[in-house]
C-alpha cells in the first residue's frame, strides 16, 4: 500500500460559494437505496442466524418503478402497482435448504415503506420481482455463490474475502454549512409532527446555494392528494408552511459559525395556478417516477457536487468484501479523524484492486489544507487496518435510523 500525500484541498466553507442537495427520505431513489441496504442487511442477518455465516450476495441494482395513477385534489386512483425489483447474485440454498429471498424481500420493502411513507395504503399497490444470476465461474471457487454445506460457506469466505472489484472512494472531514442547511431543513419536513400538521409527505428535495454569507434555499414539498381538497386549500398550507420554514431556517442560521443569512426560499416552484406537488403515499413513487440505487444521497448524507466522489453505490453491496461498500466508510472515516485529531480538513480517496487483501489497498490518497505528515500516514494505516470489521458495524445499524440521524455511523 502506497500513501500519498499533497495539498490542495479547501474546507468548503472558506470558498466564496458552495452549493449542495438533500434527497428527501421518501424521494423514489432514497427509497431504493434504503430498500437495497435494508435487504441486505436482513438476509445477511437471517443467514447467519440460521446458517452459521454470511453467504456471498450483491443487491446493489434494486430498481423501484413507480405506479401509474390518475391524482386530483381531494383524491387518487392507481391504475398500476409499483413494482419492486430486486436484481442481482444470491446464495439461495444451502444444506438443502432454501434461502428465502422472495419472502425476504417481500418483507423488507413493505417494512421499509411502511415505516418512512406513514402511509400504509401503499401496501396495496405492490409487485414483486427478483432476478437473481448467481451461477458459478472459475474465478471463484465452485461453492463462492452454491455452497454445499454451511461449513463451505465460512471456508471459502476464509480465503476468497478479497476485494471484489477495482475501485476508486473518496471521502471528506465535513460537510459544507450548505449540505449541513439542506441535511437540516430536509430532516424538519420529512419529521412526523410537520407532517401531521400539513398533511404533506417524505418526498421533499433540498437544494441550497450559498454566496458568500448568504444562503439561498429551494425546496419541494409534496402534499397527500387525498387531504388536499383544493388548489386555494393547498396554498393556505404551502404559505404557512413558508412561513414556518423562513422562521426555523433563520434560526438555524444564525447559529451557524459563520452567521449566514437567508436571502431567497423559493417552495414548490414549478407550480402554476391551478397545478401543485400532489403524490400518492406522499412520495413521486406513487404518480410514476422511479427509483434506483445509487442515485441518492451520498455516504454523507447529502450531494455536494464541489467535493470530491466517487461512482460507487454503496448500498446493497455485500459488506464482508465489496470494496465500493467498505472503503467508501473508510474513506469518510479516515478524512474525518485526521480533522478531528490534527485540524487539518482532508480529502481522501483509497484505490482498490480486485484481488487485494481487505487491509491492504493499492493507494491511499490524501489531499489536504495543511501537511498532514507522519501523523495522518499513521492514522491512514490504522484506517484500513480495521476494513476487515466494518461488517459488523453495517450489520448492526439500521439505515432508515441513519439517514433519519443524517450522521456517519
Amino acid at each position: 500500500m502506497r500513501i500519498i500525500t499533497s495539498l490542495g484541498a479547501g474546507h468548503p466553507d472558506r470558498a466564496p460559494f458552495d452549493a449542495a442537495e438533500r434527497k428527501g427520505i421518501g424521494h423514489p431513489d432514497s427509497l431504493a437505496d434504503l430498500v437495497a441496504d435494508s435487504f441486505s442487511r436482513r438476509y445477511s442477518t437471517t443467514c447467519r442466524k440460521r446458517f452459521g455465516a454470511m453467504p456471498n450476495h450483491w443487491v446493489d441494482k434494486v430498481t423501484l418503478v413507480g405506479a401509474a395513477a390518475d391524482v386530483r385534489f381531494g383524491g387518487y386512483d392507481i391504475r398500476k402497482p409499483v413494482d419492486c425489483y430486486l436484481f442481482g447474485k444470491l446464495t439461495d440454498r444451502i444444506d438443502g435448504t432454501e434461502v428465502p429471498i422472495a419472502e425476504l424481500f417481500d418483507d423488507t420493502i413493505r417494512a421499509v415503506l411502511a415505516d418512512v411513507l406513514g402511509d400504509r395504503a401503499v401496501l396495496d399497490h405492490l409487485r414483486m420481482h427478483v432476478n437473481n444470476t448467481a451461477g458459478t465461474a472459475v474465478d471463484h471457487d465452485a461453492q463462492f455463490y452454491q455452497p454445499r454445506t454451511a461449513a463451505a460457506i465460512s471456508q471459502v469466505l476464509a480465503s476468497e474475502s478479497v476485494a471484489n472489484d477495482t475501485v476508486l472512494c473518496a471521502g471528506t472531514s465535513a460537510q459544507g454549512l450548505a449540505a449541513q442547511a439542506a441535511v437540516w431543513l430536509e430532516t424538519l419536513l420529512t419529521s412526523a409532527a410537520f407532517r401531521s400538521r400539513y398533511m404533506t409527505g417524505t418526498d421533499v428535495k433540498v437544494m441550497v446555494v450559498r454566496n458568500g454569507s448568504e444562503v439561498e434555499v429551494t425546496a419541494a414539498v409534496p402534499f397527500h392528494p387525498g387531504s388536499t381538497e383544493s388548489w386555494a386549500a393547498y396554498r393556505m398550507a404551502l404559505d404557512a408552511i413558508r412561513d414556518e420554514v423562513a422562521g426555523e431556517l433563520k434560526r438555524f442560521l444564525d447559529e451557524t459559525p459563520a452567521a449566514l443569512s437567508l436571502g431567497r426560499l423559493s417552495l414548490n416552484t414549478k407550480d402554476v395556478p391551478g397545478r401543485g406537488y400532489l403524490a400518492p403515499f406522499g412520495t413521486s413513487l406513487g404518480k410514476g417516477d422511479c427509483g434506483a440505487v445509487g442515485r441518492g444521497n451520498r455516504y454523507n448524507g447529502a450531494i455536494e457536487p464541489l467535493r470530491p466522489s466517487s461512482g460507487e453505490a454503496p448500498a446493497g453491496k455485500n459488506p464482508l468484501h465489496h470494496v465500493g461498500k467498505i472503503y467508501t466508510a473508510v474513506a469518510d472515516d479516515l478524512a474525518r479523524r485526521i480533522l478531528t485529531e490534527l485540524g487539518i480538513y482532508t480529502e481522501v480517496v483509497i484505490a482498490a484492486r480486485n484481488g487485494d487483501q481487505l487491509d491492504e489497498p493499492a493507494y491511499v490518497l490524501i489531499r489536504s489544507e495543511a501537511p498532514v505528515g507522519a501523523a495522518g500516514e499513521t492514522l491512514a494505516r490504522e484506517a484500513v487496518k480495521t476494513a476487515t470489521s466494518y461488517y459488523e458495524r453495517f450489520l448492526t445499524t439500521d439505515p432508515v435510523s441513519r439517514f433519519r440521524e443524517a450522521r456517519q455511523s
